[in-house]
């Protein structure tokens, strides 16, 4: 499964039930509030194995599940 896919999955089920027109290029602002997106980082650190540094919670990395695949896909490089 990709990331993008495995993002969508969690999101839809876990923090955004009921949004079932959730797509990869979807904004997430308005879909996750900000409880939400901190619960999305601890998930991330755990899933992924790195530390999710508060600075880049931005908009950029965290705008979309492509951005956020994008993002993931970059620190799992490092």
């Amino acid at each position: 499964m990709s990331i993008q896919q495995t993002l969508l999955e969690y999101i839809t089920k876990e923090l955004a039930p009921g949004n079932p027109e959730l797509d990869a290029e979807s904004t997430l602002a308005g879909v996750v509030d900000s409880t939400a997106v901190m619960e999305l980082v601890v998930w991330i650190e755990g899933q992924y194995g790195f530390d999710v540094e508060i600075d880049e919670i931005t908009p950029d990395n965290f705008g979309s599940v492509k951005a956020l695949a994008a993002y993931i896909e970059s620190h799992k490089q490092r």
